[in-house]
């Protein structure tokens, strides 16, 4: 496969170039705004009560697991060879912008920013405290513009109310060639930001809005492609089942609850070769069944606050050949 100076096309091929998120312990701050119904029940009275207060003050241990968890998945990336990136910590009123409580931390480097093709966007998000995720991951996207040729483009702002868009998050955002998937849910990305995107983009792709249950955060928490053919799935939180395109794709179906554990939700390093959450077992199984190397990984750290592998990275280099 030839490779490109900067770019994605695929959730498949070789990983050569990657963000990884960040999550020191001391920064995170708990948040709460009314969108979030993706929330476990727990989760969601956990935050409620101690929303603006440092989780390390709250559960030292929790707060210290996420960190070392998400150290770890850039720790094994670089072993594998892959340039690893890391956002900057946010500074001064970089930490307060738009919302005065939420996390200062940038732990999800997959929703705030979207590559696709040689474009680099800065998302649209529609909680109010993670828009201000953009400015960690702004020396990045710099020196991509600069020294690789991206293309950078910005999502236009939705309301300060989180109700009018456009809203357009990097984990609703999936990668099949000239077809490009956007979840909505009324949690994240709408129909404007897909809208936006298939502007941007041209009438070479189609960008297809896929409808997902209310209370769905992100496309990636009930749909992952593995690699040509093979996707992860969960039928009961997709209202219109699959795109077409994919509904003769060999498929491994979890159930709600697997779903929730962010069973669909891992980091391809290349075709054929996945990192996926340790305690996801059964799935770890079907993956080796059909011939999938698996690198089992600690992440419940993260995934207890909604997030996986997935939206631990945003990849800025994979080698694959658009057909």
């Amino acid at each position: 496969m030839s490779s490109m100076p900067f770019g994605v096309h695929h959730e498949w091929g070789k990983l050569r170039e990657v963000v990884i998120g960040i999550s020191p312990a001391e920064d995170f701050i708990v948040f709460h705004e009314e969108s979030a119904r993706w929330m476990t029940p727990d989760v969601a009275e956990f935050s409620r009560e101690n929303a603006g207060r440092r989780l390390i003050d709250i559960d030292a241990d929790w707060a210290l697991r996420i960190e070392r968890q998400v150290d770890a998945l850039a720790e094994l990336l670089a072993r594998e060879g892959v340039a690893v990136h890391r956002p900057q910590r946010l500074r001064g009123d970089e930490r307060t912008f738009l919302a005065p409580n939420g996390e200062g931390a940038q732990l999800f480097a997959r929703d705030g920013v979207i590559v696709v093709a040689d474009h680099v966007i800065d998302a649209s998000l529609r909680l109010k405290c993670r828009q201000r995720e953009r400015f960690g991951l702004r020396p990045i996207i710099q020196g991509a513009v600069q020294k690789r040729g991206a293309r950078w483009s910005s999502v236009p702002l939705g309301s300060p109310g989180c109700v009018d868009g456009p809203f357009l998050e990097g984990g609703d955002t999936l990668l099949n060639g000239y077809e490009v998937y956007v979840g909505i849910s009324g949690c994240a990305s709408d129909l404007a930001g897909a809208d936006w995107l298939q502007a941007l983009l041209g009438d070479r792709y189609r960008v297809l809005p896929v409808v997902m249950k209310s209370n769905v955060l992100h496309l990636d928490c009930c749909l992952a492609l593995v690699g040509p053919g093979l996707l992860i799935y969960c039928p009961e939180k997709l209202i219109d089942g699959l795109p077409t395109a994919l509904r003769d794709w060999d498929k491994i179906s979890v159930s709600v609850d697997e779903a929730t554990r962010l069973a669909t939700n891992g980091l391809i390093i290349e075709s054929g070769r996945m990192i996926v959450d340790a305690d996801n077992s059964r799935v770890i199984d079907e993956l080796r069944r059909r011939g999938i190397d698996v690198i089992p990984l600690p992440f419940d750290g993260p995934i207890r606050l909604g997030g996986g592998l997935r939206c631990a990275h945003h990849p800025l280099l994979r080698e694959s050949v658009l057909s």
